[in-house]
């Protein structure tokens, strides 16, 4: 059996095809669901491909679960026995997964996946060192349960929950205690080894307190630190108060909990964090405050560094940057609305080795949801804007519609689409170019690419039309770009391939 390979490749070239398979010859089956398998530092390592092998019962299929590598090599397949939810009130259109990979193990999430969101959370592991695939297992009343039986009346629903598992790197396991609870019961992180032997239990809620009930989201980690964002949440509704939570990988123990300032002006949101050594960065933008906490992207005010002492909470920098120092450059007002455009939402905040910063932000209305261009900004070491590069591309609007932005990104309807880290403070970015929704297939073969190396911008549009087939692009492996393809010709297989490109 062959591992999953985490090699390394650059620079592109012209386009030249890298790999290619065809689906057929990965499995008999129907593509039923996939995702992309990516290390702690965004980079893509493989991809995990679920096929629909058999129906052997009324809601239950036996699932063929293939891995590939970087390269698109085949690195091992099984079959998977697994339920969805149907009633006469609710139906799960399908099985999805979630892929985490930590300790050279795939940490498979899934869920039944219903128009009213996701039920029936539980987990599998594929070990990686011989391609082991584990029985279902789930964290409930403080303990492992490995094949549990799911009693999917929804009479029981609240019974057959799962405490939210994560994997972390160099740690283990780590459970949460995410429900709310409003009978004053604790609430608590446990880690696991790998057998399910308990590392650590911490309680980071007792009781209420004047903010009322703490829900924790992963946002970081290394060897010695888990970092967790805070959103506080009372009566089942969300507060406007927000914190970061730092415990000690080792024990367990909370180290510090901090409170972003000036909370009755102002609500802020993490886009990025990084660890080094002792010192937590937090990248981020802030709005005028929310009423239930979530950034308000049309009072967005602009964007903010904090670096935080991990031991001790102590801040060591805290600098923010409001919009207004754009105006020199483009037309955009104090609460980042763009003229003729729409309001900024912020999608990366890139650190770099020399201090500088790289963001990436993207136009956009919520009423009706219009998506519009999408802006490269390098912010210096002292936090100031230094370039810009507006990546010009098609509008996309939704009449009829409207959303919130954290909603217009959870649904997909952004435009940006990933970025890649070449080391060396180079990066690729990938955002989309094409007429969502069109059935013309002209209007869906554009996309764009803007590359960073030796401290610019710069921007190619890749044109993949074609008269026999639908080509989809994605990010790949470092350097690399993949297309899916989908041909007219009954005969004639989709197929996957990596193709280099020239910046």
């Amino acid at each position: 059996m062959k591992k999953i390979v985490l090699g390394v490749l650059l620079i592109f070239t012209q386009f030249v095809v890298a790999q290619m398979v065809e689906l057929s010859k990965l499995s008999s089956g129907k593509l039923y669901d996939s995702d992309v398998i990516k290390d702690e530092k965004n980079n893509i390592k493989g991809y995990f491909l679920l096929f629909e092998s058999d129906k052997i019962q009324k809601e239950t299929y036996i699932l063929e679960y293939v891995v590939l590598d970087e390269n698109l090599t085949k690195v091992t397949n099984g079959y998977i026995e697994e339920m969805k939810y149907s009633s006469l009130l609710l139906k799960a259109d399908k099985i999805t997964t979630d892929i985490t990979l930590f300790n050279n193990k795939l940490l498979i999430e899934l869920n039944d996946d219903t128009e009213n969101g996701k039920i029936f959370r539980r987990y599998r592991t594929l070990d990686l060192s011989n391609n082991k695939m584990s029985d279902i297992f789930i964290f409930r009343n403080g303990k492992v349960e490995i094949k549990p039986k799911f009693d999917r009346k929804l009479k029981n629903f609240d019974a057959n929950q799962t405490d939210k598992i994560i994997g972390v790197n160099g740690v283990g396991f780590v459970t949460i205690k995410e429900e709310k609870d409003q009978t004053g019961k604790e609430k608590f992180l446990v880690c696991l080894d790998d057998n399910f032997n308990k590392s650590w239990k911490t309680t980071y809620e007792v009781t209420k307190n004047e903010y009322g009930f703490k829900e924790l989201e992963f946002l970081d980690s290394s060897n010695n630190f888990i970092i967790f964002s805070n959103h506080y949440t009372k009566g089942g509704y969300y507060k406007p108060v927000n914190s970061i939570m730092t415990f000690d990988a080792i024990t367990g123990k909370l180290n510090f909990e901090f409170l972003f300032s000036k909370q009755d002006k102002y609500t802020h949101k993490v886009v990025d964090s990084y660890i080094n050594n002792e010192e937590l960065t937090l990248l981020g933008n802030y709005s005028k405050k929310s009423d239930y906490g979530f950034i308000n992207d049309e009072e967005n005010l602009g964007v903010f560094k904090i670096i935080l002492n991990l031991k001790t909470g102590k801040i060591l920098e805290e600098k923010f940057l409001n919009w207004t120092e754009l105006s020199s450059k483009i037309e955009i007002n104090k609460y980042g609305e763009i003229k003729k455009e729409g309001f900024v939402f912020v999608h990366e905040l890139l650190q770099l080795s020399n201090g500088k910063t790289i963001a990436v932000c993207e136009a956009f209305k919520g009423s009706p949801v219009t998506t519009n261009n999408i802006y490269f900004l390098e912010i210096s070491e002292k936090f100031s804007f230094n370039k810009i590069l507006v990546a010009e591309k098609f509008r996309n609007k939704f009449p009829g519609t409207a959303a919130h932005s954290r909603r217009i990104k959870e649904f997909g309807a952004f435009d940006y689409m990933d970025f890649q880290d070449l080391d060396d403070d180079e990066f690729l970015f990938y955002f989309s170019d094409n007429e969502k929704k069109s059935k013309n297939r002209n209007q869906n073969t554009k996309f764009g690419i803007v590359s960073y190396s030796n401290e610019e911008f710069n921007k190619k549009q890749l044109n993949l039309k074609t008269d026999i087939s639908t080509i989809f692009a994605y990010p790949a492996k470092k350097g690399y770009i993949m297309l899916i393809e989908f041909f007219d010709a009954k005969n004639k297989p989709s197929q996957i391939r990596l193709e280099k490109v020239n910046m």
